[in-house]
């Protein structure tokens, strides 16, 4: 059954193209939205845009690289204009460096990392990428006076070293979150942040990662209800349980 209080809606799923984000896509576009998909991996963002039309709903691909600034500001220019507005931002791309980067050591200690990759790239894409999309995206949520933006937390669970970078952006997205739900909580805009609820890797991770996902239907209904939450929620961590939205801190 379409859920009338997602159907219609524009959405943007950064990171969209491939492994959860596009779970997540698939998902939202079940529910009768309309959905654009940010990568900056061009070929699966067309596989996967060419998915969702099938579905019935209007789809975007585009090519984005979130941690730059024009790049960003020229994607939620283009959803803007398509689409005519934007209702929800789901802040999934990121870096999961603890699964794959061909010459990269998987597990380096702080002495061993490679600082621009490391700390460049892996918290710039999930950090500095949450923060570009969402001061892009807010403006035009402001304009309408709604609008629900959703970061993704997750591997708080992820303890060898190698998974530094990426645990530290990930628990510093709960901080952002927070922050940023009281600076635009007057315009009717929440702000949540919550775990996918499974394991984080993409197709192009190794076997035994891509064997640990979920599917879509265990993945994408938390995002849609976070999609419906409150203004009570807004600056929470969320999770899913029984089917419904828990308050974690």
């Amino acid at each position: 059954m379409v859920n009338i209080m997602v159907a219609g809606k524009s959405v943007i799923v950064t990171g969209g193209a491939k492994g959860i984000g596009r779970f997540i896509a698939h998902s939202f576009a079940d529910q009768g939205a309309n959905v654009a998909i940010a990568d900056i991996d061009e070929q699966r963002l067309l596989q996967t845009s060419g998915e969702l039309g099938e579905k019935g709903v209007k789809s975007l691909a585009i090519p984005t690289d979130v941690t730059n600034e024009s790049s960003v500001q020229a994607m939620t220019e283009y959803v803007y204009e398509t689409f005519g507005s934007i209702d929800i931002l789901v802040n999934d791309a990121a870096v999961v460096p603890h699964f794959m980067w061909k010459d990269k050591e998987r597990w380096p200690k702080v002495e061993d990392m490679d600082t621009s990759f490391f700390w460049d790239t892996v918290l710039g894409v999930a950090l500095r990428g949450t923060f570009l999309v969402s001061k892009h995206t807010v403006p035009y949520m402001r304009e309408k006076r709604s609008g629900h933006i959703i970061n993704l937390h997750g591997g708080g669970g992820v303890t060898p070293p190698g998974a530094l970078a990426y645990a530290t952006a990930k628990d510093s997205l709960i901080t952002f979150t927070k922050f940023h739900a009281e600076e635009v909580r007057d315009s009717n805009i929440c702000v949540v942040i919550i775990s996918p609820g499974a394991a984080i890797a993409t197709e192009d991770a190794p076997e035994e990662a891509r064997n640990r996902m979920p599917g879509p239907d265990y993945v994408g209904p938390r995002f849609v209800l976070c999609a419906e939450a409150s203004m009570e929620m807004s600056g929470k961590l969320l999770d899913y349980e029984d089917g419904v939205l828990v308050v974690k801190e």
